[in-house]
């Protein structure tokens, strides 16, 4: 009896790459300052790009927008003392934008 031939079941066997979303490295560096300048106003920015190069999920750069989202609301509301917990909530979003950003490409290790 031959094996079934089906291309779902070897499917996991083919490797594509994922795309790039930095074409040079100094490019790397100047999308992480985007969630930095900005005080994470713009963080979406790049994930809504890189969801669009194909190199993210959609949920992800929606995650982003939502955070953003967030946070245009907080400035709009301006509360009158935003205490602590706010405060170090928006420096977490800003550090876990910018880091995300730097990671959507791995650094090419060089050869020794």
């Amino acid at each position: 009896m031959p094996a079934p031939t089906s291309t779902t079941a070897d499917s996991h066997l083919n490797y594509t790459a994922r795309p790039r979303m930095f074409r040079a490295p100094w490019q790397r560096y100047v999308w992480a300052a985007l969630p930095l300048a900005s005080i994470s106003a713009l963080a979406f920015v790049p994930f809504v790009v890189a969801w669009r190069r194909r190199v993210v999920p959609a949920w992800v750069a929606g995650l982003y927008v939502l955070g953003s989202a967030f946070w245009w609301t907080m400035a709009a509301i301006k509360p009158d003392e935003p205490g602590a917990l706010l405060t170090w909530a928006l420096r977490a979003f800003i550090a876990a934008a910018t880091i995300h950003v730097l990671l959507l490409d791995p650094i090419k290790q060089q050869a020794k």
